[in-house]
């Protein structure tokens, strides 16, 4: 059927590709009579615009000789026209000749020549005092065809010649009758009215009448001759479409009846053709996509015919497993026909016995069945049952009746299922079952031996209730179906027993809900929900409904005065089968014992699962950490990196941008330190390493990695310093500059553009030796957090809801970390914030000091010399003249750029002017360069101004050195940053350029091999190397390092620089392969490994293989020149 089917599918797409291939015929013949008739009626329209202007030249000529023939007339004196006139005529006339006709018929040219013209029309009709064209075919004066114009010429008033202007037709009509069907050139002809030929388009000569012409050369057929012939004799135009075999597409012909001569002209055949190729090529294009989108589809129903008889076969071979494994589970089917009232035992089955036949009357199947029950009154069952109108009944709302019957086969008992099945239905009513007999003995056997095991149960229920009641608090049975107790509830307590039901002021029989509610007073609270969902009847009864036959509650409940217990009620219901009432007994237990054994483990399962949870969460929680604080310092390594591409030939901020990105890498490379320490986060044992380091560097370098973001946020960055008297401190700079990193971040990160944040250090006072106490606070004006969330702010993967409302990225870490660093370095953090208007951090660490007898030196040359401070920040402005003072010098401050104008001015002509100008960038009011441009106005160029600022001020370097300031020192201050600027303004320290670590290295002369197989990292290397003064000499891998060595001479390098992990052969075993060589240099030969494989067992493994040192990349230059100088001595 699906094969017919699939047939006639393709049957119906040939049809329909026939179809469209006829309808495409059809397209491209009505498209080509379209196109014809479109370019005849283009082709009449050129014709007729032709003919017009042929009639408008020619008139144009005839008023020209009727001009002409006027003047000359009205010039003449006698009636004579002489030479001498008409070649006056000639030299201003457009025509080839000029001829003048006497009365006599003689005619006259300009040059003396004459001819008769007797029996002319030109003659006669000018004589007669008519003006036209003649043509003149038998020229005496030339050898062409002329096309003359003539005109008669009156002296007063009387007509003595005829004054006849001439073109040579050809060449007069020739660019008249020139014209192009859309680039292709068609053939124009001008015809006499008897058909001869007086000028073509072509330039060619041609004989004989012109229709006859076209038709001996095929141009036209003979149908068009004719009625091309029609317009000749009988004048008016036509346009005519040529039959399919001729040379040209249509041909028009007009009579221009005003001149007496006839136009014709014939359309390019090769235009039309290309037009309609043209048309039809779209059409083409749309057929081919058409047959082939009809390809397609064939080969995708092809395919899916493939697919689908595929699936028809394993349909076919899983039914055939069907039908093997219902042939084995039903082995005997007969079909019963009630219309027939006949049976037929399927093909493959046959009857269990030979006491009835594979087919016959539908009653020998019922008696034959019925025949095989052992009991009596199975068979009588039966045999109504399976009468055909029972069957019938039946089967009306259904399609399958099944019968167990006990039957005897082969002489051993059998149970049996017999299976009616409707096959067939007419009218509503089966027509056709199958009966399948199933042999269930097993299954049978089964289920008496179940019900035997029931009773056994049954009578074991007494056994059991006692062993559940044992041990119980009480025990007692109601009616659930009833919501009755019927029996007092007693409860033997202190070796007495009490009535429950009395207890709770009832009597039996009382209702089980109404008990149950009284008995909740002695439940106690923490308890009593749970009790009330559960000893309530209706949820018992729905329990039961679903299958729960066992509930449990476990509540506790007031023993005495003084004491609770806890106790487990257990609900055993089941159905009564004489009134099928649900029956209930209830168990209490007391469980106190068991609960806190179970609460007890509980515990301490908890305790072990948060231990594990926070051992694996280590290595997760520092990732997060990691890639929190990593992003900072790639952010500047990024912004400055970008700005030294942009500014390249500013040798200065190239520096400048180059030394922030060393210290962000720095600072990186010690973040990707930390993480090699994973072991140690995960057993808690991170430590806080303390070296000597600087606080004002510290701060700088962080002002560096911080800076882009601030501006790329568009914020404006405050930072200050207060009585910082110690400078020089032992701490952990890296974990400094992680707490100070998140909190700046994280102020930038929650701060709205235009927003501000400000960050202050400050050193307090304290009596305790060697140690100073530090506060840091960075304040910002951003959203906040709420008081709720601001409990919760350093607990990890905290975040404010607000955050991730407003699209925020952020892990909740960043401030975990914090303050867990903090805490170990044992300094305390805290936190003010208000919604919508910012947040403080509080940072208070107390570090210890690198040389507590150390004081800030004086500057011998600025002792008492004066110093003005202007800044609109009061505390600054104390602070920096507090350093000033230290350094001896007089200072004084302003919080105004104008009264700083104003005492510069009163100091300098009191005598006693300022030596130094200490003056913000940004004040209020007035800007820090134009209040130094307005004091060298006043003071001139004698003091030093230098500009205190915490942006970077490349961008307004050029404007304030022009407004007179000397130098610039970035915020924060500190005393040595103080002092360095104020020993570069006033000229008292040398500023030698400073030259890198490599480059004041020498080692002129000293042959290193270089084994690296990054071509990057080799070549960055050879960089170094080479302007150390080593001679360089490079290998990819360490078997070229090998050869390398083996041919060269004994001694030949001086050290090698291994790299660890390369393609071929790795660093260790090239080491060992090279130490091995049979030669005596190799055995001293320094060999050092230079590889990212940076931990401990890394260096460990490095010299265990036979390398003198190891040195970790990213390399640090100093370190690196160190390690070389150690062994090339």
């Amino acid at each position: 059927m699906k094969k017919r089917k699939s047939i006639q599918k393709i049957i119906y797409i040939v049809l329909l590709l026939a179809a469209i291939i006829i309808l495409f015929h059809w397209y491209t013949t009505q498209n080509r009579r379209r196109m014809e008739e479109r370019n005849k009626n283009y082709a009449s329209d050129s014709a007729r615009q032709m003919a017009e202007q042929i009639d408008k030249e020619l008139s144009n000529a005839l008023n020209l000789i009727h001009t002409y023939s006027y003047f000359l007339g009205k010039s003449l004196t006698e009636p004579e026209v002489t030479e001498q006139m008409l070649t006056e005529i000639k030299e201003n006339s457009l025509f080839d000749a000029l001829v003048f006709t006497d009365k006599e018929g003689i005619n006259y040219i300009y040059d003396g020549r004459t001819s008769d013209a007797a029996g002319h029309d030109y003659y006669i009709n000018g004589m007669e005092g008519n003006s036209g064209v003649s043509v003149v075919y038998d020229s005496v004066f030339y050898d062409e065809t002329m096309l003359c114009f003539y005109a008669p010429v009156r002296y007063e008033d009387e007509i003595i010649g005829v004054l006849r202007g001439a073109y040579l037709a050809e060449e007069y009509l020739k660019d008249m009758l020139d014209t192009t069907y859309f680039g292709e050139t068609a053939s124009v002809h001008l015809c006499m009215p008897d058909g001869s030929i007086l000028a073509c388009s072509d330039s060619k000569s041609h004989e004989g009448k012109m229709v006859d012409i076209l038709l001996e050369m095929g141009m036209i057929d003979g149908n068009t001759a004719e009625k091309t012939r029609s317009v000749f004799e009988n004048g008016g135009e036509g346009a005519f479409v040529c039959e399919p075999g001729s040379k040209t597409d249509n041909i028009c012909v007009r009579y221009l009846s005003q001149n007496n001569f006839v136009l014709i002209q014939t359309f390019p055949k090769s235009v039309t053709e290309s037009m309609i190729k043209a048309e039809n090529l779209v059409g083409i294009q749309l057929e081919t996509m058409l047959i082939g989108l009809f390809i397609i589809y064939i080969i995708a129903m092809l395919i899916q015919a493939g697919r689908e008889k595929k699936r028809l076969q394993h349909e076919n071979r899983e039914m055939g497993y069907i039908i093997k494994g219902v042939d084995i589970l039903f082995s005997r089917f007969a079909m019963a026909d009630f219309e027939t009232d006949t049976y037929q035992y399927l093909a493959g089955t046959k009857p269990e016995d030979s006491g009835i036949s594979d087919s016959g009357s539908y009653k020998e199947l019922v008696k034959h069945i019925c025949n095989c029950q052992i009991e009596q009154s199975y068979r009588q069952e039966y045999a109504l049952l399976l009468q055909k109108d029972s069957i019938i009944k039946a089967m009306e709302d259904q399609n399958d009746l099944r019968y167990e019957g006990h039957v005897m086969h082969s002489g051993n008992e059998e149970w049996e299922h017999v299976n009616i099945v409707c096959l067939e239905r007419k009218e509503g009513k089966a027509s056709k079952v199958l009966f399948i007999r199933q042999n269930i003995t097993e299954i049978k056997e089964n289920e008496l031996r179940i019900q035997a095991e029931i009773s056994l149960a049954a009578r074991k229920e007494r056994q059991y209730r006692i062993a559940i009641t044992s041990n119980s608090l009480c025990t007692f049975d109601f009616n659930l179906t009833k919501d009755m107790i019927e029996e007092d509830v007693l409860r033997e307590i202190n070796g007495e027993k009490i009535s429950l039901i009395e207890k709770a002021g009832l009597s039996v029989p009382c209702k089980a809900s109404e008990c149950f509610d009284r008995w909740k007073k002695y439940i106690s609270e923490e308890s009593l929900e749970d009790y009330l969902n559960v000893v309530n009847v209706d949820y018992l009864k729905k329990c039961y409904e679903q299958g729960n036959a066992v509930v449990n509650v476990d509540y506790w409940e007031l023993a005495s005065s003084d004491r609770q217990m806890c106790v487990r009620r257990t609900f055993i219901m089941t159905q009564d089968y004489d009134t099928g009432d649900i029956m209930v007994m209830v168990v209490s237990k007391e469980i106190t014992e068991q609960v806190q054994k179970q609460r007890e483990q509980t515990q301490a399962l908890q305790d072990a699962l948060m231990q594990a949870q926070h051992a694996n969460a280590a290595k997760t929680t520092f990732l997060s950490n990691m890639s929190h604080d990593i992003r900072t310092p790639m952010n500047a390594i990024i912004g400055f990196t970008t700005i030294a591409v942009s500014h390249i030939e500013n040798k200065e901020q190239v520096k400048d941008c180059l030394q922030k990105v060393l210290s962000s890498s720095n600072h990186l490379l010690s973040l990707i330190n930390d993480i090699l320490d994973m072991s140690r986060i995960e057993s808690g044992k991170v430590q806080i390493k303390e070296h000597e380091c600087n606080i004002s560097e510290l701060m700088h370098n962080l002002v560096n990695i911080i800076q882009p973001q601030v501006k790329a946020k568009q914020l404006e960055l405050f930072i200050d310093t207060f009585e910082v008297a110690n400078e020089d401190v032992i701490a952990d700079p890296l974990k400094l500059n992680q707490v100070f990193i998140n909190l700046l971040s994280n102020a930038v990160k929650y701060t709205p553009a235009k927003g501000s944040i400000s960050f202050r250090i400050r050193q307090k006072t304290t009596f305790r030796h060697g140690y100073g106490d530090y506060v840091f606070i960075i304040k910002d004006t951003g959203i906040g957090m709420s008081k709720e969330f601001v409990e919760h702010v350093f607990e990890p993967f905290e975040r404010e809801s607000s955050t991730t409302r407003s699209g925020i990225e952020g892990t909740g870490l960043g401030m975990a970390i914090t303050k867990n660093i903090v805490e170990m370095m044992n300094g305390t953090i805290s936190v003010e914030s208000e919604v919508g208007k910012g947040s403080t951090f509080t940072v208070e660490i107390s570090l210890k000091l690198q040389d507590t007898e150390k004081n800030a030196a004086q500057i011998k040359e600025l002792e008492g010399l004066r110093s003005l401070v202007v800044d609109d920040d009061f505390n600054i402005c104390d602070s920096v003249s507090k350093m000033l003072k230290q350094i001896g010098m007089r200072a004084e401050w302003t919080t105004s750029g104008r009264e700083a104008v104003y005492r510069s001015r009163m100091a300098y002509e009191e005598g006693d002017s300022y030596h130094t100008y200490i003056i913000d960038w940004q004040m209020p009011g007035m800007s820090g360069v134009e209040t130094a441009r307005k004091i060298r106005s006043e003071v001139g160029e004698g003091a030093p101004i230098i500009i205190l600022t915490a942006y970077d001020w490349t961008d307004i370097e050029e404007d304030a050195r022009a407004a007179g300031v000397t130098g610039f020192c970035a915020k924060p201050l500190f005393m040595s940053d103080l002092k360095s600027a104020l020993l570069a303004a006033n000229n008292l320290i040398d500023k030698g350029e400073e030259k890198n670590v490599w480059t004041l290295a020498d080692f002129s002369g000293k042959r290193v091999l270089l084994v690296e197989d990054i071509e990057l990292n080799r070549e960055i290397a050879e960089v170094i190397l080479t302007e150390s003064g080593f001679i360089v000499e490079s290998a990819p891998d360490g078997t070229d390092a090998v050869d390398m060595v083996k041919k060269s001479e004994e001694n030949y390098y001086d050290v090698v620089l291994m790299d660890v992990q390369m393609p071929i052969m790795n660093g260790y075993e090239a080491t060992r392969t090279i130490r091995a060589l049979p030669r005596k240099d190799v055995k001293d030969l320094p060999i050092i490994a230079m590889t990212a494989n940076a931990l401990e067992e890394d260096k460990e493994a490095a010299i265990k293989n036979g390398m003198n040192a190891h040195i970790a990349k990213p390399l640090d230059i100093g370190i690196f020149m160190e390690v070389l100088g150690r062994y090339l001595k």
